[in-house]
């Protein structure tokens, strides 16, 4: 099993490290940074789909709950439900349990190309491609990066770890798409705290290289996002889901009154009638009262 993880994944980016650094000026920051968009064009089409799958599942949320209702007390009849209605918790999945791998791999491969130990230096031999003669001549390479962080090493400052809990948090908080479930999003509330933190944790052991490149892969998802946002705005009309425009939100605020503020028409032209009706009864019982005083003489 490890010999197949090594030639499927392992072996090709410590390959593609060594030679996008010596292609980059021997910039060893500069080969991560261009194999993390490599690598996240070559997830691109897989990222998409599981977005949309999300908002996907987000407008059937109300079904599903209906579904959960009705058949609460039969799991058999509800699976076949949901199943009739195209729920698949797992269609969305594919590209975040990708990225595991993807980072183990990194990590191997950061290990080996930078060779910390004269163990690794022995090993990178046997990894590296033997039709890619260059190579050997970029041995040893240079792991310092601004003259303060040895790439191969944990980050004692921790800079690099604080760095990889902000971009996390802040790629995890623009990428979840909303949900109008309640407990759907109390779950993602705590997966935009915990999984910041955790990988955090983990970068205060690992070499400083791999949290380059976890922080180069949370940018690279931010500006993914608002390069397919069109794709996705469109998507998320196809589900029900579009955002409301900043017009709509702002008319939606405005608070209609209650009451009118003045009275309405219709009851002054009545009053104004029955004024008029008041005088002229007065008027006629006047002319009346003068036509019978002469009678009366």
């Amino acid at each position: 099993m490890g010999n197949i993880f090594d030639f499927l994944l392992v072996n090709p980016m410590t390959n593609a490290l060594m030679l996008l650094y010596g292609a980059l000026g021997n910039s060893y920051v500069l080969a991560i940074i261009a194999l993390t968009l490599i690598i996240r064009l070559a997830i691109l089409p897989l990222s998409i789909r599981q977005q949309i799958s999300a908002m996907k599942m987000a407008a059937m949320q109300p079904q599903i709950r209906a579904l959960q209702e009705k058949y609460k007390n039969d799991p058999q009849k509800l699976s076949e439900e949901m199943r009739k209605l195209g729920f698949n918790p797992f269609s969305g999945c594919l590209p975040l349990l990708l990225q595991f791998p993807i980072l183990i791999a990194m990590y191997q491969a950061i290990v080996r190309t930078l060779a910390v130990t004269p163990l690794n230096l022995v090993e990178l031999g046997s990894h590296v491609y033997g039709f890619l003669p260059s190579i050997a001549s970029l041995v040893p390479i240079e792991s310092t990066f601004l003259g303060i962080f040895d790439l191969g090493l944990p980050d004692r400052y921790f800079i690099i770890p604080i760095l990889v809990v902000v971009s996390t948090y802040l790629a995890n908080k623009l990428l979840t798409p909303p949900s109008t479930d309640p407990a759907t999003q109390q779950t993602n509330q705590m997966l935009q705290l915990m999984m910041p933190l955790m990988f955090g944790f983990f970068m205060l052991s690992t070499p400083a290289g791999l949290g380059i490149y976890w922080i180069a892969a949370n940018i690279a998802g931010v500006l993914q996002y608002y390069i397919t946002k069109p794709i996705l705005d469109r998507a998320r009309a196809q589900h029900g889901l579009s955002v409301p425009t900043p017009t709509t939100s702002a008319a939606a605020a405005t608070p209609t009154p209650s009451t009118p503020a003045a009275p309405p028409p219709k009851p002054k032209v009545k009053v104004k009638a029955t004024m008029r009706v008041n005088q002229s009864a007065s008027v006629r019982k006047r002319e009346d009262e003068q036509r019978q005083r002469p009678s009366t003489r």
